[in-house]
Protein backbone atom coordinates (compact mmCIF):
# COMPACT_ATOMS: atom_id res chain seq x y z
CA UNK A 1 0.00 0.00 0.00
CA UNK A 2 1.36 3.43 -0.90
CA UNK A 3 2.41 5.73 1.90
CA UNK A 4 0.70 9.08 2.61
CA UNK A 5 2.17 12.26 4.08
CA UNK A 6 -0.76 12.45 6.52
CA UNK A 7 -1.06 9.13 8.32
CA UNK A 8 -4.68 9.94 9.24
CA UNK A 9 -5.70 10.37 5.61
CA UNK A 10 -7.16 7.42 3.77
CA UNK A 11 -8.41 7.24 0.20
CA UNK A 12 -12.19 7.60 -0.14
CA UNK A 13 -14.27 4.46 0.09
CA UNK A 14 -16.32 3.22 -2.85
CA UNK A 15 -19.49 4.59 -1.22
CA UNK A 16 -17.87 8.02 -0.81
CA UNK A 17 -16.71 8.02 -4.43
CA UNK A 18 -20.21 7.12 -5.62
CA UNK A 19 -21.71 9.90 -3.50
CA UNK A 20 -19.23 12.42 -4.91
CA UNK A 21 -20.00 11.31 -8.46
CA UNK A 22 -23.72 11.83 -7.83
CA UNK A 23 -23.00 15.43 -6.74
CA UNK A 24 -21.07 16.28 -9.91
CA UNK A 25 -22.89 18.35 -12.48
CA UNK A 26 -23.66 16.60 -15.77
CA UNK A 27 -22.28 17.67 -19.12
CA UNK A 28 -25.04 20.04 -20.19
CA UNK A 29 -23.43 20.39 -23.60
CA UNK A 30 -23.94 16.69 -24.39
CA UNK A 31 -26.96 15.86 -26.57
CA UNK A 32 -27.12 12.42 -24.94
CA UNK A 33 -27.78 14.02 -21.56
CA UNK A 34 -30.78 15.94 -22.93
CA UNK A 35 -32.07 12.93 -24.82
CA UNK A 36 -32.10 10.97 -21.56
CA UNK A 37 -33.86 13.83 -19.77
CA UNK A 38 -36.61 14.25 -22.34
CA UNK A 39 -37.21 10.53 -22.81
CA UNK A 40 -37.58 9.95 -19.06
CA UNK A 41 -34.36 7.95 -18.76
CA UNK A 42 -32.97 10.48 -16.28
CA UNK A 43 -34.49 12.40 -13.39
CA UNK A 44 -35.14 16.14 -13.51
CA UNK A 45 -33.25 17.13 -10.35
CA UNK A 46 -30.45 18.72 -12.39
CA UNK A 47 -32.60 19.61 -15.39
CA UNK A 48 -35.79 21.34 -14.19
CA UNK A 49 -38.62 21.97 -16.60
CA UNK A 50 -38.54 25.75 -16.14
CA UNK A 51 -34.91 26.82 -16.31
CA UNK A 52 -33.81 29.85 -14.29
CA UNK A 53 -36.88 32.09 -14.53
CA UNK A 54 -40.62 31.77 -15.04
CA UNK A 55 -42.55 34.06 -17.37
CA UNK A 56 -44.25 35.68 -14.38
CA UNK A 57 -40.93 36.51 -12.70
CA UNK A 58 -39.54 37.76 -16.03
CA UNK A 59 -42.46 40.17 -16.37
CA UNK A 60 -42.20 41.22 -12.72
CA UNK A 61 -38.70 42.60 -13.45
CA UNK A 62 -40.12 44.85 -16.17
CA UNK A 63 -38.29 42.79 -18.79
CA UNK A 64 -41.38 42.22 -20.93
CA UNK A 65 -40.55 45.54 -22.64
CA UNK A 66 -37.74 43.78 -24.49
CA UNK A 67 -40.25 41.50 -26.24
CA UNK A 68 -41.74 43.70 -28.97
CA UNK A 69 -45.48 43.25 -29.63
CA UNK A 70 -46.00 41.50 -32.94
CA UNK A 71 -42.34 40.51 -33.17
CA UNK A 72 -41.12 37.15 -34.42
CA UNK A 73 -39.46 35.23 -31.58
CA UNK A 74 -36.97 32.36 -31.73
CA UNK A 75 -36.85 30.29 -28.53
CA UNK A 76 -33.38 28.77 -28.66
CA UNK A 77 -33.19 25.42 -26.87
CA UNK A 78 -36.86 25.48 -25.89
CA UNK A 79 -37.00 22.17 -24.02
CA UNK A 80 -40.38 21.57 -22.37
CA UNK A 81 -40.58 24.88 -20.48
CA UNK A 82 -43.89 26.68 -20.08
CA UNK A 83 -42.30 30.12 -20.54
CA UNK A 84 -43.23 30.68 -24.18
CA UNK A 85 -46.63 29.05 -23.78
CA UNK A 86 -47.41 31.71 -21.18
CA UNK A 87 -45.91 34.39 -23.43
CA UNK A 88 -48.21 33.26 -26.23
CA UNK A 89 -51.23 33.54 -23.95
CA UNK A 90 -49.97 37.04 -23.08
CA UNK A 91 -50.17 38.18 -26.70
CA UNK A 92 -47.00 36.95 -28.46
CA UNK A 93 -48.32 34.85 -31.33
CA UNK A 94 -45.29 34.27 -33.58
CA UNK A 95 -42.94 31.96 -31.66
CA UNK A 96 -40.61 29.32 -33.08
CA UNK A 97 -39.05 26.87 -30.64
CA UNK A 98 -35.99 24.82 -31.57
CA UNK A 99 -34.21 22.01 -29.78
CA UNK A 100 -31.83 19.13 -30.52
CA UNK A 101 -34.09 16.42 -29.05
CA UNK A 102 -36.98 15.48 -31.34
CA UNK A 103 -39.14 13.81 -28.63
CA UNK A 104 -39.37 17.04 -26.63
CA UNK A 105 -40.34 18.95 -29.78
CA UNK A 106 -43.20 16.53 -30.32
CA UNK A 107 -44.23 17.00 -26.70
CA UNK A 108 -44.38 20.75 -27.24
CA UNK A 109 -46.28 20.42 -30.53
CA UNK A 110 -48.94 18.40 -28.75
CA UNK A 111 -49.05 20.71 -25.75
CA UNK A 112 -49.56 23.78 -27.95
CA UNK A 113 -51.65 22.28 -30.72
CA UNK A 114 -54.39 24.85 -30.04
CA UNK A 115 -51.98 27.78 -30.23
CA UNK A 116 -51.53 28.67 -33.91
CA UNK A 117 -48.31 30.55 -34.43
CA UNK A 118 -46.27 28.34 -32.11
CA UNK A 119 -43.93 26.25 -34.27
CA UNK A 120 -41.36 23.65 -33.24
CA UNK A 121 -38.40 22.62 -35.37
CA UNK A 122 -35.28 20.52 -34.90
CA UNK A 123 -32.20 22.73 -35.03
CA UNK A 124 -28.81 22.96 -33.37
CA UNK A 125 -28.01 26.32 -31.77
CA UNK A 126 -24.59 26.17 -33.43
CA UNK A 127 -26.09 25.67 -36.89
CA UNK A 128 -29.34 27.49 -37.58
CA UNK A 129 -29.14 27.00 -41.34
CA UNK A 130 -32.82 26.06 -41.35
CA UNK A 131 -33.45 29.83 -41.05
CA UNK A 132 -32.56 32.60 -43.48
CA UNK A 133 -30.56 35.67 -42.50
CA UNK A 134 -32.42 38.29 -40.44
CA UNK A 135 -35.45 36.10 -39.73
CA UNK A 136 -36.27 37.10 -36.13
CA UNK A 137 -36.92 40.19 -34.06
CA UNK A 138 -35.95 38.43 -30.83
CA UNK A 139 -33.76 35.43 -30.12
CA UNK A 140 -34.54 34.21 -26.61
CA UNK A 141 -32.08 31.98 -24.76
CA UNK A 142 -32.69 30.70 -21.25
CA UNK A 143 -29.40 29.01 -20.28
CA UNK A 144 -28.63 27.51 -23.71
CA UNK A 145 -25.43 29.54 -23.79
CA UNK A 146 -24.64 28.24 -20.30
CA UNK A 147 -25.03 24.67 -21.54
CA UNK A 148 -22.79 25.20 -24.56
CA UNK A 149 -20.07 26.71 -22.37
CA UNK A 150 -19.53 23.10 -21.28
CA UNK A 151 -18.32 22.43 -24.83
CA UNK A 152 -15.89 25.32 -24.97
CA UNK A 153 -15.30 28.58 -26.81
CA UNK A 154 -15.72 27.14 -30.30
CA UNK A 155 -19.27 26.03 -29.48
CA UNK A 156 -20.32 29.35 -27.95
CA UNK A 157 -18.71 31.24 -30.83
CA UNK A 158 -20.66 29.22 -33.38
CA UNK A 159 -23.88 29.79 -31.49
CA UNK A 160 -23.33 33.54 -31.06
CA UNK A 161 -22.45 33.92 -34.74
CA UNK A 162 -25.60 32.10 -35.81
CA UNK A 163 -27.79 34.13 -33.46
CA UNK A 164 -26.29 37.29 -34.93
CA UNK A 165 -27.00 36.06 -38.45
CA UNK A 166 -30.67 35.17 -37.96
CA UNK A 167 -31.44 38.32 -35.96
CA UNK A 168 -32.89 41.30 -37.81
CA UNK A 169 -30.92 44.53 -37.94
CA UNK A 170 -32.92 46.15 -35.16
CA UNK A 171 -33.52 42.90 -33.27
CA UNK A 172 -32.35 41.87 -29.82
CA UNK A 173 -30.77 38.73 -28.37
CA UNK A 174 -31.98 38.08 -24.82
CA UNK A 175 -29.74 35.64 -22.97
CA UNK A 176 -30.76 34.73 -19.42
CA UNK A 177 -27.88 33.10 -17.64
CA UNK A 178 -26.34 32.02 -14.35
CA UNK A 179 -22.98 33.27 -15.60
CA UNK A 180 -21.88 36.71 -14.36
CA UNK A 181 -20.93 39.36 -16.94
CA UNK A 182 -17.21 38.64 -16.82
CA UNK A 183 -17.90 35.06 -17.95
CA UNK A 184 -20.66 35.83 -20.44
CA UNK A 185 -18.87 38.66 -22.25
CA UNK A 186 -16.30 36.50 -24.05
CA UNK A 187 -18.91 33.82 -24.78
CA UNK A 188 -21.23 36.29 -26.53
CA UNK A 189 -18.54 38.53 -28.00
CA UNK A 190 -16.52 35.67 -29.50
CA UNK A 191 -18.33 35.57 -32.83
CA UNK A 192 -16.95 35.15 -36.32
CA UNK A 193 -15.09 38.15 -37.71
CA UNK A 194 -17.40 40.93 -38.79
CA UNK A 195 -20.24 40.04 -36.43
CA UNK A 196 -20.24 42.28 -33.37
CA UNK A 197 -22.56 42.97 -30.46
CA UNK A 198 -23.48 45.82 -28.16
CA UNK A 199 -24.20 44.12 -24.84
CA UNK A 200 -25.90 45.38 -21.72
CA UNK A 201 -26.61 43.33 -18.62
CA UNK A 202 -29.49 43.37 -16.18
CA UNK A 203 -29.63 41.47 -12.92
CA UNK A 204 -32.44 40.15 -10.74
CA UNK A 205 -32.80 37.91 -7.73
CA UNK A 206 -33.27 34.24 -8.52
CA UNK A 207 -36.86 33.29 -7.66
CA UNK A 208 -35.57 29.82 -6.70
CA UNK A 209 -32.95 31.12 -4.27
CA UNK A 210 -33.48 29.73 -0.78
CA UNK A 211 -30.35 30.99 0.95
CA UNK A 212 -28.84 27.52 1.18
CA UNK A 213 -26.36 25.63 -0.96
CA UNK A 214 -28.70 25.62 -3.93
CA UNK A 215 -29.32 27.96 -6.85
CA UNK A 216 -27.29 31.19 -6.86
CA UNK A 217 -28.89 34.37 -5.55
CA UNK A 218 -28.79 36.32 -8.81
CA UNK A 219 -29.55 35.79 -12.48
CA UNK A 220 -28.34 37.91 -15.36
CA UNK A 221 -30.00 38.89 -18.61
CA UNK A 222 -27.62 39.90 -21.37
CA UNK A 223 -29.35 42.23 -23.84
CA UNK A 224 -27.40 42.15 -27.09
CA UNK A 225 -28.12 44.23 -30.16
CA UNK A 226 -26.32 43.87 -33.47
CA UNK A 227 -23.55 46.36 -33.95
CA UNK A 228 -24.09 47.57 -37.47
CA UNK A 229 -21.51 49.00 -39.82
CA UNK A 230 -21.64 51.36 -42.77
CA UNK A 231 -19.27 53.05 -45.14
CA UNK A 232 -18.08 56.45 -43.97
CA UNK A 233 -18.61 59.19 -46.54
CA UNK A 234 -14.92 60.11 -46.38
CA UNK A 235 -13.94 56.65 -47.61
CA UNK A 236 -11.81 56.00 -44.53
CA UNK A 237 -13.14 52.49 -43.97
CA UNK A 238 -15.86 50.90 -41.87
CA UNK A 239 -17.47 52.42 -38.82
CA UNK A 240 -19.51 50.53 -36.25
CA UNK A 241 -22.92 52.09 -35.69
CA UNK A 242 -24.66 50.82 -32.54
CA UNK A 243 -28.43 50.37 -32.40
CA UNK A 244 -30.49 52.67 -30.20
CA UNK A 245 -31.21 50.11 -27.48
CA UNK A 246 -32.86 51.70 -24.44
CA UNK A 247 -30.37 51.83 -21.59
CA UNK A 248 -32.21 50.38 -18.60
CA UNK A 249 -29.14 48.39 -17.60
CA UNK A 250 -27.68 47.97 -14.13
CA UNK A 251 -24.31 46.81 -15.44
CA UNK A 252 -22.95 47.82 -18.84
CA UNK A 253 -20.22 45.80 -20.50
CA UNK A 254 -17.58 47.81 -22.34
CA UNK A 255 -17.07 45.60 -25.36
CA UNK A 256 -14.35 46.49 -27.83
CA UNK A 257 -15.51 48.12 -31.06
CA UNK A 258 -12.40 47.28 -33.04
CA UNK A 259 -13.11 46.60 -36.68
CA UNK A 260 -12.07 43.14 -37.82
CA UNK A 261 -9.06 43.20 -40.05
CA UNK A 262 -9.32 40.95 -43.08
Amino acid sequence: MAGYMDDDWLPPSEDEEEEAAECELPDYGDVNFWTEVYTQQRGRELAPQEWLVSYGHFCAQGWRRFLPPGGRVLDLGCGDAEFMTEAYDDGYHDITGVDIVEPVLETMRQRNVDRPGMTYLWADAMDLSVFEDESFDVVFDKSTLDALKCRGAEATSSMSSEVHRVLRRDGVYLCISLNPPEDAQPAIEGTACGRKWDVEVMVCENENYDGADGPPKHLYMKISSKRLRRQQPTGCGLQWVPNSLLKYHLVCLNISADVCKH
